[in-house]
């Protein structure tokens, strides 16, 4: 059972929601909310070591400017002394930034915006919006397929070229949805409306 510390309101409701459907132990839908929460819970890591590794990384900068400031009074009586202090906060700095340009090598906006297309995708899978409700009531194995592939698709590509080409999802499963999906497409040429397929999510 996926723990439910920590988690934001929009999380709990999403994950919530999979767990009352009947599929509920379909390991498709296990799969996704594994991947959501694994998603989440490296991310919220992520951020709260880079906040505390910023908070170190001033502190030990202002430690250092303080004890090397030639009008501190405790400066003349205790030079030896201040100067090891002042060679461990040097060291400790170099050690924080060194941590810090790690944890900046994982993008986590990036990783904020995979997290709630996620949970979007999980909300148009429940809502049966869009594409999804091009799928009978009784097609739940479909449209599970088809799911699989839509939240994989988000997982694999960075945001940024999943928002760009949002417009061509994955292809349906069955020749009769595909069907479907052609005919509806017609039905809209020369129409000025967009389909919108994004559906973005707060965390």
């Amino acid at each position: 059972m996926i723990s439910r510390c920590c988690l934001s309101p929009s999380m709990k409701s999403i994950i919530l929601q999979f767990e009352e459907i009947e599929e509920k132990d379909n390991v498709k839908v296990i799969a996704y909310k594994k991947t959501l929460y694994s998603l989440y819970k490296k991310y919220k890591m992520k951020k709260c070591a880079s906040y505390l590794l910023r908070g170190l990384q001033f502190l030990t900068g202002l430690g250092v400017t303080t004890l090397t400031t030639y009008n501190n009074p405790y400066f003349k009586d205790n030079v030896t002394k201040l100067n090891i202090v002042v060679w461990y906060i040097s060291l400790s700095n170099n050690l924080v930034n060194i941590a810090l340009e790690k944890i900046q090598s994982y993008n986590i906006s990036d990783e904020k915006l995979k997290i709630k297309l996620l949970v979007g995708e999980g909300h148009k899978y429940l809502d049966n919006y869009k594409d999804y409700s091009l799928y009978n009531s009784d097609d739940n194995t479909n449209k599970l397929l088809y799911f699989e592939k839509c939240y994989k698709e988000i997982v694999e590509q960075t945001p940024y070229k999943y928002l760009i080409y949002q417009s061509r999802r994955p292809s349906h499963v069955t020749y009769d949805t595909k069907k479907k999906k052609l005919d509806i497409a017609r039905a809209w040429e020369g129409s000025d409306e967009k389909e919108d397929n994004v559906f973005v999510e707060q965390i």
